[in-house]
């Protein structure tokens, strides 16, 4: 069997779903390729420095999106043709065109072409209209699939985020200065929106640490958004390193691509053996048993009381958390992930 993989990220940082199948293919001995479409679109900038008019400017501009589509279109061309992959497995492909799908389709007719899309295909236009020309259609959130379906789109799938055990994982050599850098009572790794300063401002009088990139939007400058921020983003050992160390980690689903569903952290946090308060959202009860494996909170007040009481109770934490890392590691790996999209597409 052999499998293509279009990655979906700009990031030179190994963290992204196509990453961890490629190494799930890897550890199965499956041959497979990988290419990331988005970063040959998108890393191709104009020269600088040079003064253009408005009008000059945008059709320069236009003709650069142009070539750098057609670039990065006969990049994966170049692969297809290269492997000629059973399965071709995009990851989001917010960049992939309805016309390069057509193409891969003549290139290589006996290809299975799949999108595991784990945002909200309704915000981005090409993605949304590419989705009539792959063979299946994988969206995370039960809310979205439902709604497609109501669209009359009927190549849809469910298919939920995933965690890579070899990376998400209790750490055993954690030394004195990393717990005392990134441990705290309360942490939060992600964006920080508006949405989730506010959720978070609760904590302005506790021992919080928010891990991620600089605010976006409009926050107020005394916000936990800016007072409680370590300053850094964190990836890899780093970022488990923080699930692990942290009494309590603090879970905020994005309202646009979570609708229903949950974040990759989810899985994440499980299977590196952290406790996790989650906000309720109903896909929660497919995944995880609800106040068993996993606590969720259902405003911002029920989560301070939460994150009170269970300050107050390590043993509890820690058996909740382990029968959730049990629960990720026996349903919810990349590896139940590609079992999943290769049963979908009939290869098992």
């Amino acid at each position: 069997m052999r499998i293509l993989i279009l990655r979906g990220t700009t990031k030179e940082v190994n963290n992204d779903s196509g990453w961890y199948f490629h190494l799930v293919l890897d550890e199965r001995g499956i041959k497979h390729d990988m290419v990331c479409h988005d970063t040959l679109v998108n890393n191709s900038m104009l020269a600088k420095g040079i003064n253009y008019s408005a009008q000059v400017l945008a059709k320069r501009r236009g003709l650069q999106l142009i070539n750098r589509y057609r670039n990065a279109d006969r990049a994966v061309l170049g692969k297809v043709k290269q492997l000629r992959p059973d399965l071709i497995m995009v990851m989001n492909g917010k960049t992939v065109r309805p016309c390069l799908l057509r193409e891969i389709r003549q290139e290589s007719p006996k290809s299975i072409i799949v999108n595991v899309f784990w945002d909200n295909p309704f915000f981005y236009d090409i993605a949304f209209s590419s989705i009539p020309e792959y063979d299946v259609f994988f969206a995370k959130d039960t809310y979205v699939l439902n709604e497609m379906k109501k669209l009359g789109i009927r190549n849809v799938e469910y298919l939920s985020h995933a965690c890579y055990p070899k990376e998400h994982r209790p750490l055993n050599d954690i030394t004195p200065e990393e717990r005392a850098k990134y441990g705290s009572d309360l942490s939060f790794v992600g964006s920080m929106y508006p949405y989730r300063a506010r959720i978070l401002d609760v904590f302005a009088d506790m021992d919080l640490k928010i891990w991620g990139g600089p605010p976006r939007g409009t926050i107020p400058k005394d916000s936990v958004a800016y007072t409680k921020h370590q300053g850094k983003h964190v990836w890899g050992r780093e970022k488990t390193l923080i699930f692990n160390v942290s009494k309590i980690n603090l879970n905020t689903q994005n309202f646009q691509n979570d609708v229903f569903s949950v974040s990759s952290k989810v899985h994440q946090v499980a299977a590196s053996g952290g406790f996790q308060l989650v906000d309720y959202k109903p896909d929660l009860k497919r995944l995880y048993a609800v106040g068993h494996e996993v606590i969720v909170f259902r405003s911002r007040e029920e989560l301070r009381e939460l994150a009170k009481y269970y300050l107050e109770h390590p043993a509890e934490r820690k058996e909740i958390a382990e029968r959730s890392r049990q629960r990720a590691l026996e349903e919810h790996t990349f590896g139940h992930r590609l079992d999943e999209i290769l049963r979908v597409c009939r290869f098992c």
